[in-house]
């Protein structure tokens, strides 16, 4: 080796150990994640607001994207924050037509939102809207997912359905039809899809699917009440509730118990970051 070849390797070294310096020091940088929440029934993306959930994260750093909606125009899109930072968005759902109604627009909305930020979603659906995510994760998938919430899903199905549906088909439903009442109409889909899950139904179908290999955390209402009476949830089923119940699920998910009833409320946010801070470390 020549003297100017040493001298350069030398410097090669020395800028090299540098960088290792540098690197050892600086804060190491983390993708950013990309949150979507998926309302329930008769709810729509105000619903995450108004209840105060988006609040929490919020107050833990996330930022608002905005929500999704489509109008007479077409798809209304929210004005995003900055690729590299934490976010979460909405979407409204026509969220009482059939599951796989649903599926398809929120299908639209992530396609959208991945050609903007293109990281992995992590999901998070209330009541129908878990199931809703779930059969985006075993029919479409376009975009890759990073992990499945649920808070208070019908996993296994709801008695409230069976019961919609039984009257939907009575004198009582026939008779809500002449007054004007369509609700039981236009959802009769969506009750067909959440009922109790047995074969040829929808969910149980579903339940056989082959899922994602991601984390699964499933959030069970116990609806504690101030009197200190234990009480299940009384729209799902706690066993509903768990995904671990569900065949191809088994073993697989996460659980967690909070003291709410069935609805959204502030302290799912704050209970929310805290999920999300166990699955990432944060």
């Amino acid at each position: 080796m020549t003297r100017k070849q040493a001298e350069e390797t030398s410097k090669s070294h020395f800028f090299a150990l540098i960088f290792l310096g540098l690197a050892f020091f600086l804060p190491i940088a983390t993708p950013a994640k990309t949150l979507v929440l998926i309302h329930g029934y008769k709810a729509d993306e105000s619903s995450w607001r108004s209840t105060g959930v988006t609040q929490g994260l919020l107050s833990a750093g996330w930022k608002d994207g905005g929500s999704y909606a489509f109008s007479w125009r077409g798809m209304i899109t929210p004005r995003y924050p900055n690729g590299a930072t934490d976010a979460f968005f909405t979407v409204n759902l026509p969220s009482q037509v059939s599951i796989e109604q649903q599926t398809n627009v929120l299908g639209y909305y992530l396609e959208h939102l991945y050609a903007l930020r293109n990281e992995p979603i992590i999901f998070v659906g209330h009541s129908a809207g878990g199931i809703v995510a779930r059969f985006y994760l075993v029919r479409l998938g376009h975009v890759p997912a990073l992990s499945l919430i649920t808070i208070s899903t019908p996993h296994l199905g709801t008695p409230v359905a069976n019961l919609a549906l039984l009257t939907k088909n009575s004198p009582v439903g026939a008779l809500l039809d002449m007054m004007g009442q369509k609700q039981m109409v236009i959802s009769s889909g969506l009750y067909t899809d959440l009922k109790t899950a047995k074969p040829n139904s929808f969910l149980y179908w579903l339940n056989q699917q082959r899922h994602p290999n991601i984390p699964y955390v499933s959030v069970i209402r116990l609806n504690k009440t101030k009197i200190g009476l234990n009480v299940v949830d009384f729209i799902v089923p706690t066993e509903s509730q768990d995904m671990n119940n569900v065949p191809v699920l088994r073993g697989r998910s996460k659980v967690y118990f909070t003291q709410e009833n069935h609805f959204l409320s502030a302290n799912d946010g704050i209970f929310l970051v805290d999920i999300l801070n166990h699955l990432y470390k944060k």
